[in-house]
């Protein structure tokens, strides 16, 4: 039988290929549906509609939606609710729409809205009550230990007296359970889900849903629709800091991000090299364009100390260039982490660095790393008493 996470990303494919009647693209791309939630085989959605639209053409594309998603194996019902966009913006923030939604049955835009550009509606960006400080950790491509350092910032901000979740989103290659060691479906209680523990972080990521060698092969709306269901749909609360492990590059997850929460600051992960540099520059330049502050630039593996004869090595470069661009990007670095076979060794075997090597030099440099990024983001009162949250991460009830 088919799981609810399986059957939402099928609902998400079947409507991709409804075509908007004003733009001539796909539903989910226009923007058109919203809040896409299973729960035991009975799909909710709503419908975006404009509300001096065509009647009979709203109820037409009502039909061809209600068709393509009951026609899915484990979909027993269909509920689509329709409302205007305003209303729909009005609903997200809490309050009561003003405008009164068009009856009867589901409905969605029309003929007369094909003489203006539709523009997409977003949910608004508010603040995870209970959660102090949101730091995205990010890099402009793959393969610069991103995830390790996430990892042991976390690591480093807890050692330091802070209570901290770490949040995978890097959904088409969560390494989080690998680094940390931990496997296991999270459980739901009271309509929450439960992030896993993991040397007294709080963790979830896509990891823990799928089996270990499974692909992930999903567009964009999916991806967005996964991490915002992440970030308000886990139980967060009392947390002074959320790492969230962003996928490399500029895209989806970062803008899904960026309109989810509000978030305090990004931390950039480079290596020294001139190639990782060009790309590192793009990611930060693309937070400030989301009106994201950047906290700095880490230059990881920035050196290697042979332990045999004390030499130094810059096997990817001087990190002096990475100080020298955080200064023409207008940012600081905000510390350089050495190449250790201990940092490798304790990815693989799930122990990271900062717990297994507490006294080691790159300890040493993620707590100093992490006392920056106190300084930057200090947490007051706000995660101390957190409201429980509402709101229910369908996919995994069953």
């Amino acid at each position: 039988m088919k799981d609810d996470f399986s059957i939402k990303g099928e609902v998400i494919s079947a409507l991709e290929t409804i075509k908007d009647p004003a733009t001539d693209t796909s539903i989910v791309d226009s923007h058109l549906v919203e809040n896409v939630v299973v729960k035991a085989g009975v799909v909710d959605l709503t419908l975006v509609v404009d509300a001096k639209g065509n009647r009979e053409d709203r109820f037409a594309l009502e039909d061809a939606i209600a068709d393509a998603v009951e026609a899915i194996a484990g979909v027993s019902e269909v509920k689509i609710k329709s409302m205007t966009a305003q209303a729909l913006a009005q609903e997200q923030k809490g309050q009561t729409p003003t405008a009164p939604r068009p009856n009867a049955s589901p409905a969605k835009t029309p003929a007369a809205a094909q003489q203006q550009p539709r523009q997409p509606t977003m949910p608004a960006s508010e603040a995870l009550e209970g959660v102090g400080r949101v730091i995205a950790v990010a890099s402009g491509k793959g393969g610069v230990g991103k995830s390790t350092v996430a990892v042991n910032l976390a690591l480093a901000l807890q050692k330091l007296g802070h209570r901290v979740g770490l949040l995978d989103v890097d959904i088409y290659g969560p390494s989080l359970p690998t680094l940390l060691g931990i496997n296991g479906r999270p459980e739901v209680n009271n309509r929450r889900i439960l992030p896993l523990k993991a040397n007294g972080l709080s963790v979830m990521s896509l990891g823990f849903l799928m089996e270990e060698d499974t692909p992930v092969i999903w567009r964009g709306p999916i991806v967005t629709g996964i991490i915002r269901q992440f970030l308000r749909d886990v139980d967060w609360s009392g947390i002074d800091y959320l790492i969230v492990d962003m996928p490399p590059g500029t895209g989806d997850a970062q803008l899904a991000l960026a309109q989810t929460v509000p978030v305090d600051g990004a931390v950039i992960v480079t290596t020294p090299s001139d190639l990782a540099l060009v790309d590192a520059a793009r990611g930060l330049q693309m937070f400030k364009t989301l009106n994201i502050a950047v906290l700095g630039i880490v230059a990881n593996m920035s050196k290697f100390v042979c332990p045999a004869t004390g030499e130094v090595y810059h096997i990817f470069g001087d990190p002096a260039v990475v100080e020298k661009e955080a200064r023409r990007l207008e940012t600081v670095m905000l510390g350089d982490i050495p190449l250790d076979m201990a940092v490798r060794k304790g990815g693989d075997e799930g122990r990271p660095v900062v717990v297994a090597d507490p006294d080691g030099a790159v300890t040493a440099a993620f707590i100093a790393l992490a006392e920056k990024v106190a300084a930057a983001t200090p947490v007051g009162a706000a995660s101390e008493q957190p409201e429980k949250k509402k709101g229910l991460f369908s996919f995994l009830k069953s």
